[in-house]
């Protein structure tokens, strides 16, 4: 079944294969798009490289993307859809190490909103992040409603107010075990005095959920998708960067994705296309206070294999 829905979601089944070919006449025989090509559509006959298993395609285009002289004719990727890369277009090591360190989790935003249209060249910048298999499956969500937002927030406390009195109650706790499995029930035991708290302060008026900001962006995928998690993952993190450069800041919402978790009921109010599901939340809007200095992080331990 999942190979079934991988070949449709790229378009590569028997009938339905690129017509890929190779111009003979620019083509240098340097066999890059062969060796790049990690499923095998194409192969040396004599001197030459034939596309003879075209069906086996999951259309990432490497093929023309590596090809020094434009030789692969593939009909997904046409060479006018397929810019020259510019090095000088790219950020040096520096700038990037600069992009990077700029970035933080902003939670006080400024009382505007943000134009649709800039919302959705933000989410644009998506697409360009990797995905398992070339899937290609996330798609996004956007809440710009006050009211929706502010609704959804207090469903999500309501969900984990109940799970906190739950997850308190050892004998609950072991039947709400066999029902979500050990591993989530015991996670939402021990993010029980947050949930708590943050429920307190939301009774003092505080938006602990969504932290007053304009926007909302859901990022979701199918369901069958058992990689979709780390697609939604990559292509929230291109955002989350892209929306610096964009003068906007953004935060991952943990707590929306812990109650979607424990309610069918939630999961059901976001209107979601059928067969899809949730996978990373965040808000935007524009920081009310922008960060002046970049702050230290833990170095990671890099260990080498036993030799």
């Amino acid at each position: 079944m999942g190979e079934r829905r991988r070949r449709h979601r790229a378009g590569s089944s028997p009938r339905d294969a690129p017509a890929i070919r190779i111009d003979e006449e620019a083509c240098v025989r340097c066999g890059a798009c062969l060796e790049i090509c990690r499923v095998g559509v194409f192969v040396w006959e004599g001197d030459r490289v034939r596309p003879v298993c075209p069906d086996r395609c999951f259309a990432c285009g490497h093929c023309v993307a590596v090809c020094p002289v434009d030789a692969v004719d593939h009909p997904r990727f046409p060479l006018s859809d397929c810019p020259r890369i510019d090095a000088g277009d790219l950020p040096t090591l520096d700038q990037l190490t600069a992009a990077l360190r700029h970035r933080r989790s902003t939670r006080c935003f400024a009382a505007e909103g943000i134009p649709r249209e800039q919302i959705e060249g933000l989410l644009d910048l998506g697409r360009w992040a990797p995905t398992a298999s070339n899937q290609q499956p996330v798609d996004w969500l956007v809440v710009d409603d006050p009211e929706r937002i502010a609704a959804l927030s207090c469903a999500v406390l309501q969900v984990l107010g109940r799970l906190v009195a739950v997850v308190r109650n050892p004998l609950l706790r072991t039947l709400l075990r066999l029902v979500l499995g050990k591993e989530a029930v015991d996670l939402a035991a021990r993010s029980a005095a947050g949930f708590a708290d943050a429920h307190r302060r939301s009774q003092e008026g505080d938006d602990v959920v969504f932290h007053a900001a304009p926007v909302l962006l859901i990022a979701h995928v199918p369901r069958w998708d058992r990689f979709g998690r780390d697609d939604a993952a990559f292509a929230s993190y291109n955002v989350m960067l892209a929306a610096e450069r964009m003068g906007l800041g953004t935060c991952q919402i943990g707590f929306l994705q812990a109650a979607l978790g424990f309610s069918r009921r939630l999961r059901g109010s976001l209107g979601l296309p059928p067969g899809r599901r949730a996978e990373v939340e965040l808000i935007l809007g524009r920081p009310k206070h922008p960060f002046r200095r970049w702050l230290p992080r833990r170095r990671p331990e890099i260990r080498g294999l036993p030799s």
